[in-house]
């Protein structure tokens, strides 16, 4: 049984986390350690390791949020992806758990003016994270994964920065098979290491069990108003610590204290999908995750990757397509690789707070449109560089080219708003910390509400900026920071 006890209609615990993804895991584990009566509650279901067998459709239907895709209201075709399950977003995500780059790190050191967030003390929990989740950064492994391996082949040709991923593998022959999207078997994941683990020393956790109002008195927040199973229950709790997502914590705050209380602006990074038919075959399983990234542009917000190899999520990004051309990528399917490009948005998610249903909102800044173009131009050229015979562009229309075709010409014509085709599953800064108390700022920089004594938060919401690379590590390492300073 993993759901404790709570047939009471009022339940009391010193610690009340709100939320199991990357940061409420880690507190969980924390706080547990230090022999706190601890009470997670998570919104979504529990599923075992592997439960879901690698089934990005499965995934989809259980364990993220909306079944797979929130649409967000847009001129570009546009969706934002969440998990909701226990684990949260680290059950579902591919097993990559990335150090945050010196350079924002030393973005938010300047601007709070505090050495708390040097890159040099994070390093302490960067590596107790590494050392828990047996983190593996090996050039060697790149079983089957040959996207990575032309990754690799353009960083040479170019002479630019191609980096190993940093990858959480419990297989003993490295065998790389984390399926992104779905939970695997070889992943070393949250939900063992941290939260199931903490569970044997007194965890307590509810699944099912959705947070709907904080209830303050004195300036602090005396109980927290849940539905299970669909009935209303209390939880009165000493510290409530929220660890709801980028999404759901503001949504909660709103739904807490009015809507005027936060502006609710969620800054995201943009994936842009781009498939490319190569001269012979380069898939030999399927699910494999890549190991190779380019990190040359990173200090301009721009990532280049591999993403992992799946017929069934590739024909669903194609279904623009008339029945001869998917005819011809089936015949063809095993010469297909896929890859991303990531981009840190200027512009910001608005978050709408409507009838207790959050309404996501977002336009592609003009800037960011030229920046995609000159990146689109760099990598589709390096992949006829090195063998790709056509590309599949993430666009609405006019979507396939090859190399003879004026690339500059067709991105200048296409890779406009109305034309882009893109998702994103990384969503931060919906409720800034700072210095002070704002109407988009409403946490001090140790994760303590400003207006009330006993609220904390440790997820995404309150990260500074953009981490330009994917968040989790950062989550992890900035709540393990919290926590130590608030237990001194």
């Amino acid at each position: 049984m993993i759901n404790d006890n709570f047939s009471k209609q009022e339940i009391k615990c010193e610690y009340l986390i709100i939320g199991s993804g990357a940061g409420g895991s880690v507190a969980s584990k924390y706080l547990t350690d230090y022999g706190k009566d601890v009470l997670l509650i998570e919104e979504g279901d529990y599923y075992k390791v592997n439960q879901l067998k690698g089934s990005i459709s499965q995934s989809f239907l259980h364990a993220w949020r909306n079944s797979g895709f929130t649409p967000v209201l847009s001129n570009s075709n546009f969706g934002f992806g969440e998990g909701k399950c226990l684990g949260g977003g680290t059950y579902i995500n591919g097993g990559l758990v990335w150090r945050t780059p010196e350079i924002v790190l030393h973005g938010w050191s300047k601007k709070f003016n505090d050495e708390v967030y040097s890159y040099e003390n994070f390093k302490k929990y960067f590596e107790n994270i590494e050392r828990i989740l047996e983190i593996k950064n090996n050039k060697n492994i790149n079983h089957h994964n040959n996207e990575s391996l032309k990754i690799q082949e353009i960083g040479k040709i170019k002479n630019i920065k191609v980096v190993n991923v940093p990858k959480s593998i419990n297989s003993t022959e490295i065998e790389n098979k984390l399926t992104l999207g779905a939970a695997g078997l070889t992943k070393n994941s949250i939900l063992e290491k941290y939260i199931l683990s903490s569970k044997k020393k007194g965890l307590r956790i509810i699944t099912n069990c959705k947070a709907n109002k904080l209830v303050v008195k004195n300036g602090k927040i005396q109980s927290v108003i849940v539905t299970q199973n669909k009935k209303t229950r209390i939880i009165i709790a000493d510290k409530v610590i929220l660890a709801c997502g980028a999404t759901q914590t503001p949504k909660l705050l709103k739904n807490s204290f009015g809507n005027s209380f936060l502006k609710s602006e969620m800054t995201v990074h943009l994936n842009l999908r781009i498939s490319a038919k190569f001269d012979r075959r380069i898939q030999f399983k399927e699910g494999i995750m890549f190991t190779k990234q380019i990190q040359e542009y990173l200090n301009d917000g721009v990532l280049i990757m591999p993403t992992s190899f799946n017929k069934s999520n590739l024909f669903s990004s194609l279904a623009k397509m008339n029945n001869k051309d998917l005819n011809n990528i089936e015949k063809n399917i095993y010469n297909y690789g896929s890859f991303i490009i990531q981009l840190s948005s200027l512009n910001k998610i608005v978050l709408n707070n409507f009838l207790n249903k959050t309404i996501l909102t977002y336009q592609i800044h003009k800037k960011d449109i030229e920046k995609l173009k000159k990146y689109f131009k760099f990598f589709c050229n390096s992949l006829f560089e090195i063998g790709a015979e056509e590309i599949l562009l993430p666009f609405k229309k006019n979507f396939k080219i090859n190399k003879n075709i004026n690339l500059e010409n067709i991105l200048n014509e296409n890779l406009i708003r109305n034309n882009i085709e893109m998702v994103s599953v990384h969503g931060m800064s919906s409720a800034t910390m700072g210095i002070k108390n704002t109407s988009n700022t409403k946490f001090d920089i140790s994760g303590r509400s400003f207006e009330f004594d006993n609220l904390y938060c440790l997820d995404s919401s309150i990260l500074p900026s953009s981490t330009i690379e994917s968040p989790q590590g950062t989550i992890m390492a900035m709540a393990q920071s919290i926590l130590d300073r608030s237990m001194q």
